[in-house]
């Protein structure tokens, strides 16, 4: 039972954590979408972390992580705001990735996380390459944001605490369910920027990646919410 609380704990801070920096994601519109009802972090239960009314849940629900936009620097450049927003937005993607469900027991899972970090990496990469290519002195276009937040996640005290807690969970947690329930509302969110940058982009690469975006993150999002329905029931 200890132990037990010890997780909930953990992953009650992480969640807290993980909400503040997400309020910083500035060029989406619209609210997150939330696939189906439940659960701890993604509506497993009305009053869940993502649920409606819990910590990760909408603005609107009464959680932390909604979608209030207008905290990127407006005098920046849209293709600045747009590659410091989604870079920041795919390192919290692949470190959710890293550390949930890499070593899931089912393939399915494993596939899905390899082809999520493969993609999501490179065009990390790329996007690092065009920003220091065309803005080489420009400061980052927002505050802390995900960026920071990825890093911390990826090696230091973020990382240890988000390997921790996972660990630490009651042993019954279903870690793919949490998995699935939080990235798809994250593809939809950089859907959604992905969708903006398509009209408001001044690069024809800017495009073209928001283009690749939509198109893989759709179809992993059906993949996803497949998933959740064969092995959940939750529609």
């Amino acid at each position: 039972m200890k132990t037990r609380w010890m997780g909930v704990v953990t992953i009650g801070l992480l969640a807290v954590v993980l909400g503040l920096a997400l309020t910083t994601v500035a060029l989406a519109q619209g609210p997150l979408g939330r696939p189906g009802a439940g659960g701890m972090m993604g509506g497993w239960g009305q009053g869940g972390m993502m649920g409606s009314g819990g910590i990760m849940g909408g603005w609107g629900s009464g959680g932390m992580v909604g979608t209030p936009r207008g905290t990127t620097d407006a005098s920046q450049p849209y293709d600045l705001r747009f590659l410091d927003e989604m870079i920041a937005h795919h390192t919290m993607g692949v470190r959710m990735t890293q550390h949930m469900v890499e070593d899931s027991a089912r393939p399915e899972m494993r596939d899905l996380a390899q082809r999520i970090i493969s993609a999501q990496q490179r065009e990390i990469t790329q996007m690092q390459a065009w920003r220091q290519e065309w803005y080489p002195n420009a400061p980052r276009s927002t505050g802390m944001g995900l960026g920071m937040m990825g890093g911390m996640m990826g090696s230091g005290m973020m990382g240890g605490m988000m390997q921790g807690a996972m660990r630490q969970m009651h042993p019954n947690a279903d870690l793919d369910l949490m998995f699935l329930q939080m990235m798809i509302p994250h593809h939809e969110d950089a859907i959604s920027m992905a969708n903006t940058a398509l009209q408001q982009g001044q690069h024809q690469e800017i495009q073209t990646l928001a283009q690749a975006i939509v198109t893989t993150q759709m179809a992993e999002i059906e993949e996803m919410r497949g998933y959740l329905k064969a092995w959940y029931g939750i529609q």
